[in-house]
């Protein structure tokens, strides 16, 4: 916690270094317009986000599962790799915005599993498909646009492309998600498909990174249960307050 504040501080309250990064508008990923043979809403596109979850806002045909999805692989070493990496998306209370609860696993510079969790606030973007996200992440904040540029009818994987900054430290990225119900790689049938949706978010098979979701590792058995409801828990118990009301 000291650290966050003294980062907080230093960085992105006076931005000491003068840093201005801004989040990059190249590539221009193409947002999926429709999907299921209707062209795509923003009630839809909300609803994609939320894919495998068991939630009221789920999409017909989502399994009921912990989690949103799964990342399979992806195509940023820096960001793509960790092992483990849970998806969890759901209205705010407000019904207006989403968060948006990535969970993974990191080993230390000690050799120990744990789980790492964030709270990214998510809003429409300015196209149907497309989302701005923000998070304060150790005392800095990250604002990224996210687009879906492809998802199966079956929601059986979806593929994201993001672009993002850290302004006051200078740092911006990009990068793109395969994501499926598990973690698993699609089937070969179904890969073509996928291809293109990644070569329209400029990002090549060969680029991608594989993510370990082995739960039987030992890296996974050491780390323990993922706290995949940490911040979920309390959205729904205020929701629930507020129906009540």
């Amino acid at each position: 916690d000291l650290l966050k504040d003294f980062s907080y501080c230093i960085l992105q309250k006076n931005n000491i270094f003068g840093c201005d990064a801004e989040v990059p508008l190249l590539p221009k990923v193409p947002p999926i317009t429709s999907w299921r043979g209707k062209e795509l809403t923003t009630e839809a596109a909300r609803s994609i986000l939320v894919g495998h979850l068991k939630d009221e806002a789920a999409p017909e045909g989502s399994t009921g599962l912990d989690i949103s999805w799964k990342v399979a692989c992806g195509a940023n070493v820096a960001y793509d790799q960790f092992p483990s990496q849970n998806q969890i998306f759901y209205e705010s209370v407000n019904g207006r915005d989403m968060w948006y609860d990535p969970v993974f696993r990191v080993e230390t510079i000690d050799s120990r599993n744990v789980w790492c969790k964030r709270h990214y606030k998510v809003r429409n973007g300015p196209v149907t498909g497309t989302f701005r996200f923000s998070v304060l992440d150790n005392g800095v904040t990250s604002n990224e646009f996210w687009t879906i540029a492809g998802v199966a009818d079956d929601l059986s994987w979806i593929v994201f492309h993001y672009a993002g900054a850290a302004t006051s430290v200078g740092q911006c990225y990009l990068g793109g998600l395969l994501c499926t119900p598990d973690g698993a790689l699609p089937s070969d049938e179904k890969l073509p498909e996928i291809w293109q949706a990644l070569k329209s978010a400029g990002i090549q098979p060969w680029e991608l990174y594989v993510v370990d979701n082995d739960l039987a590792s030992v890296g996974a058995i050491e780390a323990g249960p993922a706290p995949l409801t940490y911040f979920r828990d309390d959205v729904l118990a205020a929701k629930a307050k507020k129906r009540e009301a």
